[in-house]
């Protein structure tokens, strides 16, 4: 993966989860919902750079959930 393919992705995985993020560290008080938010950046960010997380195009999502039903 490039740098800077990796950066976007990075940016866009990112970007896409900040919503639940956010809904999701309202559930911890509010002196550690920075730490927390900042934290789970970073474990996305580490999934991005191991291809834990990786962008898959229609095609191959649709063949996944096809054998998977299988």
């Amino acid at each position: 993966m490039e740098d800077l393919d990796e950066n976007v992705i990075i940016h866009e995985t990112l970007k896409m989860m900040k919503p639940k993020i956010k809904k999701s560290i309202n559930h911890t008080s509010y002196q550690e919902q920075e730490d927390v938010e900042q934290e789970i950046n970073l474990k996305v960010v580490e999934a991005v750079k191991s291809e834990k997380i990786k962008p898959i195009d229609f095609w191959e999502f649709v063949e996944k959930n096809k054998s998977e039903r299988t």
